[in-house]
């Protein structure tokens, strides 16, 4: 059973770390167009 927590810890990081690393790009992306409009 541990075995299976360990796996969904660890999907869920991974997640975080992809979801985090797509919105760092997207903001990245925006900065460098010459019209900047924020969504949040």
């Amino acid at each position: 059973m541990s075995g299976l927590i360990l796996f969904i810890v660890a999907v869920a990081l991974l997640g975080v770390a992809i979801y985090s690393l797509v919105s760092y790009l997207k903001e990245r992306r925006a900065s460098q167009l010459p019209v900047h409009k924020k969504k949040k």
